[in-house]
């Protein structure tokens, strides 16, 4: 049975806070079985995992106030949160503590800019003491710049930071964020990756950065020896207009080509279908939020047991391309 919504959340946010969370989470176009397992009990968290065929890890939600003002996400719930809606770290200390029972070695932290939350450092010494020993931390990767930090995160037993990046170019990508922040970020990563940690790094396909992925992923590939996770963006309708910012398939697949430094996740196995399907645990967990669907087409794919489906608010303009017992044949 599925987790519900509020069972998850009531482990990190008291009742009066949950219309908080659902701002924050957006819940327009999302499955609400994934937005529970955000805060589902660690056992819980295992379980499904199985379910999904993905590897045992723990998922930690840490509310925060966001220091980007990315377009497509930044609103008074992720800008400025009230008090009630940031995760307590008495909570985050229970969920943890059930790791000395179970075991379980990696961790991905995740929220809105979990870094910045003021009891994250505890969180990673708490975390490394209850046995988690391989840290994946979902992050925009500006603290990382700052003295000292890389060192203290290795030393907790961080070995994965996922962060994004929507362009080579500082302007373009500063201005998605909202913010002057590309320099930083690189620094940040950079050191990130002298340090031996894994970097991985994430973007999102829009119509203003289509012209720039190749450009990216080749960044990501000669600076950290990674591919570029390419995911749909999330409808957030009353942010942005999803129509005018979310390319289509066909424009996608026409801007990526066949380059072999990208993987895509979150996307239905017919777009750029070459094309390998891989992010960090916690970005490939994100984008499983976003609800979507089989259109009729797509009834006699035999890619369809793999495939995530179309995301629901792309459903009237996706053009899905279904490989048939004719096609497997030729």
């Amino acid at each position: 049975m599925a987790v519900g919504m509020h069972s998850g959340s009531e482990l990190f946010h008291p009742p009066e806070s949950r219309s908080t969370l659902r701002c924050v989470a957006g819940t327009i176009h999302e499955d609400p079985s994934v937005l529970g397992f955000l805060g589902a009990p660690l056992s819980e968290q295992l379980k499904r995992l199985a379910e999904w065929q993905l590897p045992p890890a723990g998922l930690l939600l840490l509310m925060n106030a966001c220091e980007s003002r990315c377009f497509f996400c930044a609103n008074t719930g992720v800008t400025n949160p009230p008090p009630e809606s940031i995760t307590r770290f008495e909570r985050v200390a229970a969920w943890l503590e059930a790791n000395r029972a179970l075991s379980v070695r990696r961790l991905c932290i995740v929220g809105t800019e979990p870094a910045r939350h003021a009891s994250f450092d505890p969180t990673l010494a708490l975390a490394r003491a209850v046995g988690f020993s391989e840290i994946e931390v979902m992050t925009s990767g500006l603290r990382l710049a700052e003295p000292g930090v890389v060192a203290q995160w290795a030393a907790h037993g961080v070995t994965t930071v996922a962060a994004p990046l929507y362009s080579p170019e500082a302007a373009l990508h500063d201005g998605v964020v909202g913010r002057a922040a590309f320099e930083q970020t690189l620094r940040g990563l950079d050191a990130a990756h002298r340090a031996g940690m894994a970097v991985r790094i994430h973007t999102l396909a829009l119509v203003r950065t289509l012209a720039s992925l190749a450009g990216l992923a080749r960044l990501v590939r000669e600076r950290y020896g990674t591919q570029l996770s390419i995911a749909p963006v999330r409808p957030k309708e009353t942010l942005f207009d999803y129509a005018t910012e979310s390319p289509s398939y066909e424009a996608l697949d026409a801007a990526l080509g066949r380059s072999r430094d990208v993987a895509l996740v979150g996307f239905p196995r017919c777009v750029a279908r070459d094309l390998p399907r891989d992010a960090a645990l916690c970005i490939t967990l994100y984008f499983r939020g976003q609800a979507t669907a089989f259109p009729p087409a797509c009834e006699p794919c035999l890619d369809r047991g793999e495939c995530p489906g179309v995301v629901v608010a792309a459903l009237s303009r996706a053009r899905v391309e279904p490989r048939t017992a004719a096609d497997a044949k030729g």
